[in-house]
């Protein structure tokens, strides 16, 4: 079955070229009821990155919304953003959520201590387990900083798409500090992102990884979303069916799709 995929980019994203209609067309080629857009925002990217990350609600969201009105009667065009979640940046990024009405907002880590784990800056003079380890740490920091402005918890174990990928488990690595992020989620009323992205780069799993999810249902979290985070049309709702299925054995019943910032719960 392919459920609602809500973490979507487009051409609003600077590291996407994919029209939104080309990706609204393929979710109703795959028979999604709702596709959610989760174009990226984030406040001072590494200058060596040599992009930004600028989302400009003025022009992103008048342009979504008349693609909604075209699309109505064939899929529901949702409007969400994905921002990147830092500390030193927390009056903006409450600000920014605050300023515009979304459908949805994924809060994500993009950066641990301003270096993104895509540039081999982020593992410079420090072992693969110290770089993976500060990565959960930054996240941890952000969710005990931050109030629930946001909705669900972007890709939480995303940085083992980067470096050596020599640990992909991180439960298994630091079950406590995992345990502590899980419940700050929980307790906070967020979600995960159950995210496929990683899986188009050769990644064996999910965002996050079988075990967190499994942690993640014993501690009592139930909230999730499912996210292809395509950027191009064929990734869109990649490995939904085979990903819905484990899901299900994992213990979860439903996943949530946003609309107005409310969760409308669809069964697994």
């Amino acid at each position: 079955m392919y459920y609602p995929d809500h973490h979507v980019h487009c051409n609003f994203s600077p590291d996407s070229q994919t029209p939104p209609e080309a990706q609204i067309e393929r979710a109703i080629e795959l028979g999604m009821p709702a596709i959610c857009f989760t174009d990226h925002m984030d406040y001072d990217y590494p200058e060596e990155a040599n992009i930004t990350f600028d989302l400009k609600p003025e022009i992103y969201l008048p342009a979504m919304r008349i693609l909604k009105e075209e699309f109505a009667d064939r899929i529901d065009v949702r409007i969400g953003m994905e921002i990147g979640l830092e500390t030193c940046y927390q009056d903006k990024i409450l600000s920014y959520i605050a300023s515009a009405p979304w459908d949805f907002v994924i809060g994500s880590i993009h950066l641990s201590d301003r270096k993104d784990p895509y540039l081999p800056s982020y593992f410079a003079g420090r072992t693969s387990e110290e770089a993976y380890r500060r990565y959960f740490e930054s996240a941890l920091e952000c969710l005990q900083t931050f109030p629930p402005a946001y909705d669900i918890f972007g890709h939480l174990d995303y940085v083992f798409r980067c470096g050596d990928r020599s640990i992909t488990n991180a439960w298994k690595a630091w079950p406590d500090l995992i345990d502590e992020i899980l419940r700050q989620i929980i307790h906070q009323g967020l979600g995960l992102d159950v995210n496929t992205g990683g899986m188009k780069n050769g990644l064996p799993m999910q965002h996050p990884h079988d075990d967190v999810l499994r942690r993640y249902r014993e501690l009592g979290g139930e909230l999730i979303t499912l996210g292809s985070d395509a950027h191009k049309t064929i990734h869109l709702g990649d490995r939904f069916p085979e990903v819905g299925e484990k899901l299900k054995a994992l213990g979860f019943k439903y996943a949530a799709a946003y609309k107005g910032r409310k969760p409308e719960f669809y069964k697994l």
